[in-house]
C-alpha cells in the first residue's frame, strides 16, 4: 500500500479560524505529467515505476538504490555526488557499530573503500554530459571499472541480506531513495503520486504538502534537498531554500530511518529507530542539526512516544515555529548530555517531593520560563501517557529527542559498567543484530532483558534494576 508521511520542514501555523484555500493538487499533478511528456495519459499508463524508469538516473550506493532526475544532472549533479558520498560514508559508520558483534567485515570493508574511492573521484562534468540516462545505472554509463562494480554488488548484498547483521534473510533488502533536488519537482511528484493512486490519494493531497521535505511512495522514500521558504504562499511551492551544510545530515538521517525501518520492521518502535539515525549522524558529522523531529512546530504530528511500540497517529497543531531552542545549543555534538543535566537539575528543583531525585526533567513553557517537572520513565510499557500542557509541548518534544539520543549513547558506551566500553559496544551491536533478525520474537523490551543479562529496559521507579534508571543515575557525571 502506498504510504506518505511528512518529515521535517519549517511549517507556517495557520489558525483554525482562518482556513487557507485548498491547494490545487490535481492541477499540480497535471503539471508534473506535462513536464514529463505524459499529458493526457491515464493513471495506468503513467505509473510511478515507469516515470522513474524514463526520467531518473539510477545511482547504486551500497545498500541504497538512489534515483536522481535526469533533467537535474546538468545543473545539480554536484548535489548527487555529495549525497552519494554522505550515504556511502554512513554505511562505514554503520559497520563500525556492527563490528563488535563478531561478524567478519574484512571483505565488506574492502568493498566499501573501493566504492568510496570511486565516488570521491567523480567529477561534475562527467555527470553533466550523461545523455539518455533514464533508468540506467551510473556505474555503467560512467564506465566504472569492473572491480568496482563487483565491490558495489557485494557490499549491497552483504548489508541487504543481513549477513553483516548476523541475521540472514531470504530476500535481500534494497533501500530505494528518490532524490528530487528542487522543491518544485518534489511537490509535483507527490501530487502525481496522489493522482496516480486514487485509493490512497488523501495521504498525498494533504494540507502542508508544500512544506514537506520527505514522503513515501510505497516503500520508496522521496526526499527533496531544499527547505520550504518560511512564510511562502502555497502557490509559490516552487521556491526553495538550500540546506547547505545540513544537507548531508538531513539526507543521512532520513535515509537511515528507512534502512532501520526496513530491517527492524515491527520489532522496534519508530522512536528507537530515529534515535539510532540521529546518533549515527552525530558520529558521521559531529552534530545533528536537522529538523526531522523534536520541536518542528506548526506541523501536524503524531502522539509523542519514546521506545513504546505502536504509537497512535493522532494529529494536532502545535504553536508558532521556533527556529532554535535551548536544546540545540550544541546541535547534539555531546549527545545532548549538557542540556539534559541542566534539565535534570531543574526537574529536581521543581519536584522536591519526588522519590527518585534523578528521574524528573524540567521542561519550560513557550516563553522559556516556569520549569515544570515531568517524571521518567519514558521507555517501554512502564512509561504510560504523559499529560503535558500545550505551552510545554515544544520543549517536551525537544527533551524527548535529546533523551533518546543520550540514552542510546549510554547503551553503546556505558551500559556494561564503568570501564567496560568495549563490552558495552559488543552488547549494543548484539542488540541491533537481534532487532534485524526476521526470525526473531519481535518482543522489544524482552530483547533488552535478554542482551543485558536480566536487566529490564525500564520500570515504574526508574530504579537501578533497569537500564533507564541506571542511565538517569549516570547522567549527572556522564561524559
Amino acid at each position: 500500500m502506498l504510504a506518505a508521511f511528512l518529515a521535517l520542514g519549517i511549517y507556517l501555523y495557520v489558525p483554525a479560524h482562518a482556513p487557507a484555500p485548498e491547494f490545487p493538487f490535481e492541477k499540480t499533478a497535471e503539471t508534473f505529467l506535462s513536464s514529463h511528456g505524459l499529458a493526457g495519459k491515464s493513471a495506468s499508463e503513467a505509473d510511478f515505476e515507469s516515470v522513474l524508469g524514463k526520467h531518473f538516473l539510477t545511482a547504486t550506493v551500497g545498500v541504497f538504490d538512489v534515483r536522481f532526475p535526469v533533467a537535474d544532472l546538468e545543473k545539480r549533479s554536484a548535489e548527487l555526488t555529495k549525497c552519494a558520498k554522505a550515504l556511502i560514508d554512513s554505511q562505514e559508520h554503520l559497520l563500525d557499530w556492527l563490528k563488535p558483534g563478531g561478524v567478519d567485515q574484512k571483505t565488506a570493508r574492502e568493498d566499501l573503500k573501493t566504492v568510496q574511492k570511486w565516488i570521491a573521484g567523480l567529477r561534475e562534468g562527467q555527470l553533466q554530459k550523461l545523455k539518455d540516462a533514464g533508468g540506467k545505472d551510473w556505474m555503467e554509463l560512467l564506465q566504472c571499472p569492473d572491480a568496482t562494480k563487483a565491490a558495489q554488488k557485494r557490499l549491497a548484498l552483504a548489508l541487504g541480506d543481513g549477513t553483516l547483521f548476523s541475521a540472514k534473510r531470504d530476500v535481500p533488502e534494497v533501500v530505494r531513495l528518490v532524490i528530487t533536488p528542487a522543491r518544485k519537482e518534489f511537490v509535483e511528484l507527490v501530487c502525481f503520486a496522489g493522482w496516480q493512486n486514487e485509493a490512497d490519494r488523501g495521504l498525498y493531497w494533504a494540507d502542508g504538502v508544500t512544506t514537506w521535505t520527505s514522503a513515501f511512495v510505497g516503500p520508496d522514500q522521496v526526499i527533496t534537498l531544499e527547505y520550504a521558504v518560511a512564510g511562502a504562499k502555497p502557490e509559490d511551492y516552487g521556491q526553495g531554500t538550500p540546506m547547505d551544510a545540513v544537507l548531508g545530515q538531513q539526507l543521512v538521517q532520513l535515509s537511515l530511518n528507512s534502512l532501520f525501518d526496513r530491517f527492524f520492521a515491527d520489532r522496534a518502535p519508530s522512536a528507537f529507530v530515529r534515535g539510532l539515525s540521529m546518533n549515527l549522524v552525530i558520529d558521521q558529522f559531529g552534530e545533528c542539526n536537522t529538523r526531522v523531529d523534536g520541536d518542528t512546530r506548526g506541523r501536524q504530528t503524531g502522539k509523542r512516544e519514546v521506545f513504546v511500540p505502536g504509537g497512535s497517529a493522532e494529529g494536532g497543531q502545535l504553536g508558532k515555529n521556533s527556529a532554535e531552542t535551548r536544546w540545540r545549543e550544541l546541535y547534539g555534538a555531546d549527545h545532548f548530555l549538557k542540556i539534559l543535566k541542566t534539565a535534570q537539575k531543574e526537574g529536581a528543583e521543581a519536584d522536591k517531593k519526588g522519590k527518585n531525585r534523578f528521574a524528573a526533567l524540567g521542561i519550560r513553557n513557550d516563553k522559556g520560563t516556569e520549569p515544570l517537572a515531568v517524571a521518567a520513565p519514558f521507555f517501554g510499557a512502564a512509561a504510560g501517557e504523559k499529560k503535558i500542557p500545550d505551552e510545554y509541548q515544544g520543549d517536551f518534544s525537544e527533551a524527548l529527542r535529546a533523551y533518546k539520543s543520550a540514552f542510546l549513547y549510554y547503551l553503546q558506551t556505558q551500559a556494561a559498567g564503568a570501564g567496560a566500553g568495549a563490552k558495552s559496544r559488543e552488547k549494543f551491536a548484539q542488540l541491533l543484530c537481534k532487532f534485524a533478525d526476521p526470525k526473531g520474537s519481535g518482543e522489544f523490551e524482552a530483547l533488552f532483558t535478554q542482551i543485558y543479562e536480566g536487566v529490564v529496559l525500564s520500570d515504574a521507579e526508574c530504579s537501578k534494576n533497569s537500564l533507564e534508571g541506571r542511565f538517569l543515575a549516570w547522567l549527572p557525571t556522564g561524559k
